[in-house]
């Protein structure tokens, strides 16, 4: 009888919808940065509704309830580092097969050992440059994730190469490579990268990819870190796949407030204080004129350095500050646009209500980023985890 009702439950549920019976899938989001780690979970449903379930200001293991960590194992888990500490280096590859094999079909191992060995011929000049990009020792560089893409056949695109009589296959790889420290720090995370229940990303390239899902190659994307250096992204086309040029640019946000503080004479705080109240226009017509002046040569600053880059077309920014009015859309050859969270949402079919969110709209697309790309690498090649198994710790200490 038991057995009865269960299998008439499983055929109503396949014809109608209950959405108070579906199971929520659950995300855990970590946000690696320099001294601390923000974390917060997020609840998906069939529908695709997101709802943040909670938020942690400085996430850490060991502070974890019980409770949590029974969770823990059921739950995706994303990792995203910031991109001052995390690189990833995309790079086109061209496998050569033996003489006399062209005419046998592409086996599963025949494959991996080709991807191997690129990928490790490659591997010392990509730490070299990931070294110097991230300001530590070559030693202290490891390869966190590798993944492939873009594969021709004998110059023929296809999804897989698997089974194919061919000379020679091309592709795109792409690797991305660490700190130890961060490596070290949630090594433990890292043994789950085996199953499907994780993944780790740069937030620049996840940023990116979320972008390359609702607005056409090629894409500007300037990072305004609020200290030490901003970076500005440009993902193009290439012959195969998609190359990414990396450059720093020396201006930060926190130049705003510093410009505030040394011409009014007050505290950060009380800096950061004015300067909304100056964007909610609720200021003097005089300070008005005063903060006009103390805050332009700031940022002619900023755009003078992305006059050096061939910027065109939009440029989004990540910033977690409102830009004065002053500030025309158009610099250059560059459209400044902000990141366009409501059309990702929209053109993607998820909902979500910002009112839960303890950050503003302008942070939120940074934040989700590295959901959407999980989301949509969920369902990736075989290839790819053949490769991890090979290559996961390639230059790490194990």
């Amino acid at each position: 009888m038991n057995q009865y009702f269960l299998d008439y439950y499983v055929k109503i549920k396949s014809v109608i919808h209950f959405p108070f019976w579906s199971e929520k899938e659950k995300f855990l989001i970590l946000e690696v940065h320099d001294q601390r780690t923000e974390g917060f979970l997020l609840s998906l449903d069939s529908e695709k509704n997101l709802n943040l379930e909670t938020t942690w200001d400085d996430f850490s293991l060991a502070r974890l309830s019980r409770q949590v960590r029974r969770h823990l194992q059921n739950w995706k888990v994303v990792v995203s580092a910031d991109s001052r500490l995390a690189l990833t280096a995309i790079l086109p590859i061209k496998l050569e097969r033996e003489a006399g094999l062209a005419s046998s079909p592409l086996s599963s191992i025949e494959l991996e050992n080709l991807l191997a060995q690129a990928s490790a011929r490659i591997f010392t000049q990509v730490r070299g440059e990931a070294s110097r990009e991230l300001g530590i020792e070559e030693l202290d560089t490891i390869l966190i994730d590798n993944r492939v893409s873009n594969f021709k056949v004998d110059g023929h695109h296809v999804m897989n190469p698997l089974e194919f009589r061919a000379k020679k296959i091309d592709a795109v790889l792409e690797l991305t490579l660490t700190t130890r420290a961060i490596f070290d720090h949630w090594k433990n995370f890292f043994s789950i990268g085996e199953t499907k229940n994780f993944f780790f990303t740069e937030s620049a390239r996840a940023e990116l990819f979320a972008l390359k899902k609702i607005r056409p190659l090629p894409l500007n994307l300037l990072i305004l870190n609020r200290e030490g250096h901003s970076e500005l992204f440009r993902l193009e086309k290439a012959a195969v796949g998609e190359l990414v040029h990396r450059s720093k640019i020396k201006w930060f946000s926190n130049l705003i407030f510093e410009s505030l503080t040394s011409t009014l004479g007050v505290s950060d705080p009380v800096a950061r204080k004015i300067y909304d109240l100056y964007l909610s226009k609720n200021l003097s017509p005089r300070l008005t004129r005063h903060f006009n002046l103390s805050l332009k040569p700031v940022f002619s600053s900023l755009f003078r350095h992305l006059e050096n880059h061939p910027v065109k077309g939009p440029l989004y920014m990540d910033i977690d500050l409102k830009l004065p009015p002053f500030i025309p859309k158009k610099q250059g050859g560059a459209i400044l646009a902000d990141l366009p969270l409501g059309d990702l949402l929209d053109q993607l079919g998820f909902r979500t209500d910002f009112t839960q969110w303890p950050w503003p709209n302008l942070g939120a697309f940074r934040h989700l980023a590295p959901f959407f790309e999980f989301y949509y690498n969920n369902e990736e090649l075989a290839i790819n985890h053949w490769l991890r198994r090979r290559l996961h710790w390639l230059g790490s200490s194990r």
